[in-house]
């Protein structure tokens, strides 16, 4: 996710950056998995990060959690390298804020889901918030595949090197 906001007040990117981390919370509890909500320290941050907030997403196997979705508010450090710049209502040119989310992070997110909701067979149950967009609400392995030999089949022209 990613933000362009005026900065007449200097609120207009932190209720942008509550809105994002709102829908990054809203995301996870409709899940059903185990998160935390940081918020990160000084130290901690980027040097285009005014404030940032990382979600992480518990991990059974690894017995740990893992960072699945951040969001930063950039104030006017982007839009200076940027030049994004608006017109205030005061007639003046200034330069915007930008506030970055990451909704969330994939791979991670797929490790969390896997591992929270594998039954003792082996096999991944979804949550209730995924069924309209999977068919099938149960994960298996894949039945086995009988090999094919395929030597006749294989590439007979030269190779460049």
């Amino acid at each position: 996710m990613f933000g362009v906001t005026a900065a007449d007040s200097g609120e207009e990117s932190h209720q942008l950056y509550n809105e994002m981390t709102h829908i990054q919370k809203h995301l996870f509890s409709n899940l059903g998995i185990h998160f935390q909500i940081l918020d990160m320290p000084l130290h901690d941050l980027g040097a285009p990060a005014y404030c940032k907030t990382d979600m992480e997403a518990w991990m059974p196997g690894r017995k740990m959690y893992g960072e699945v979705s951040s969001a930063s508010n950039c104030t006017d450090y982007q839009a200076r390298r940027l030049n994004i710049t608006y017109t205030s209502q005061d007639g003046l040119q200034r330069l915007a804020h930008t506030v970055n989310g990451t909704a969330c992070a994939v791979p991670r997110m797929v490790i969390a889901l896997c591992e929270t909701f594998q039954t003792p067979e082996g096999t991944v149950t979804l949550p209730p918030a995924l069924h309209p967009f999977l068919p099938n609400h149960t994960i298996t392995s894949p039945p086995l595949c009988r090999m094919t030999w395929i030597k006749d089949k294989a590439y007979h022209g030269t190779i460049v090197k």
